[in-house]
């Protein structure tokens, strides 16, 4: 069994059988493979052509040059009969979406499917409410699909722009871009809720959270529809606070899963928070201060670490806890005035780079010029 496709041993009547019908399917790939190079050589656009295009992506869809030849012939086509623009570009999108269900992960079909879209969009004729139904369902099947991610991510940033060529002033737009964001991020937190490893979701929240915050303070503060926000979304303070929370029990049910611990240190090191946190470093209106934010969450990470060590057979470090450290400390020492304090946290950070080398052998040569260049750090300053 390998990537779940069980290995089956063949006859050898079985095999050269196998061997003559490859040998068919060879032979007709390269020979239509010739034909079409040769019928882009001559600049043929014809729908003949196109046909043939279509035939041999069939047989490969990674066959980017093809895709290439494809949209050279279209728009070919569209200049002689500009009536046909939006027939033959949706006739691609159906055929792409058949395409999709074969091969989900092929780069060379979502850039295709791109391309139609940006040549409808030209024309103000691209479907974007379409398109993000299309891709909320794919991301039902697959919730950690790159690329349908990626597309997502097009399709709502083309959306906004939709808006704005057609909202009939600025605070119209600001409206209706306020209300797409906070549909992002209400389908972040879903996706979040439905598995917490989901990486793709916290990195689109990463984006999300910062501009629905400034979006909601100067557009939305008064809508009965964005209730939700009120309290989370009072200050970048409110909104951090209410994340550490979120990712915290995620760090104690899987301490392996990347995406939690790098959603922590953007909360940590993002400066919509830092410059929020720095207005109030001594948590004179009540709230923490960021030093005492970095203490919890540093004691949270350590004993969650010795947690990982006492269940490990070797009694080691668990790796992401020690890497989190490193960062929560560099930050914790930058806020530090006592010399012999920071000298103590510098010399903990050495510590955990060294233990890193040892512990994550694959990564051995990142952590030494890491440490490499933290001493340096240490030394100039």
């Amino acid at each position: 069994m390998q990537h779940g496709i069980k290995r089956t041993i063949l006859s050898k009547e079985a095999r050269q059988d196998k061997y003559e019908r490859d040998a068919i399917k060879i032979s007709t790939y390269r020979n239509l493979t010739a034909t079409i190079f040769q019928r882009r050589a001559e600049s043929d656009f014809s729908t003949e052509a196109l046909e043939l295009a279509t035939n041999l992506l069939n047989l490969n869809p990674e066959f980017y040059s093809v895709w290439n030849y494809r949209r050279e012939i279209l728009l070919d086509l569209i200049k002689k009969e500009p009536g046909s623009k939006k027939t033959r570009l949706e006739y691609d999108l159906k055929m792409i979406m058949a395409f999709l269900r074969r091969y989900p992960k092929c780069y060379w079909i979502w850039n295709h499917r791109v391309w139609c879209l940006q040549e409808l969009a030209t024309s103000n004729e691209a479907n974007w409410a379409f398109e993000l139904g299309i891709v909320s369902k794919l991301l039902e099947m697959d919730a950690r699909n790159y690329h349908g991610w990626q597309y997502r991510r097009f399709v709502v940033e083309s959306m906004e722009d939709s808006k704005k060529h057609n909202a009939s002033n600025s605070d119209e737009y600001a409206t209706e871009l306020l209300e797409i964001t906070f549909k992002e991020y209400q389908y972040t937190t879903a996706k979040i809720n439905n598995n917490i490893s989901n990486f793709s979701a916290w990195h689109n929240r990463s984006k999300v959270i910062p501009k629905l915050y400034r979006l909601w303070k100067s557009h939305g503060q008064n809508s009965d529809q964005y209730r939700e926000l009120v309290t989370t979304f009072q200050s970048p303070y409110s909104i951090l606070i209410h994340e550490l929370e979120l990712i915290k029990t995620g760090m104690y049910m899987d301490a392996d899963d990347t995406s939690i611990w790098l959603y922590l240190q953007w909360l940590l090191t993002d400066q919509l928070f830092v410059d929020d946190l720095n207005k109030r470093e001594d948590g004179s209106d009540g709230k923490k201060s960021f030093r005492s934010i970095l203490d919890e969450e540093l004691d949270i990470i350590e004993e969650l670490n010795e947690l990982e060590k006492d269940d490990h057979p070797e009694n080691k470090d668990h790796v992401w806890c020690l890497k989190s450290i490193i960062v929560i400390k560099k930050l914790i020492a930058k806020e530090l005035v006592d010399k012999e304090q920071k000298y103590r946290v510098e010399s903990e950070i050495k510590e955990a780079f060294e233990k890193l080398i040892e512990l994550d052998s694959l990564r051995k040569g990142r952590y030494i010029d890491q440490l490499k260049e933290f001493r340096e750090e240490v030394t100039t300053v």
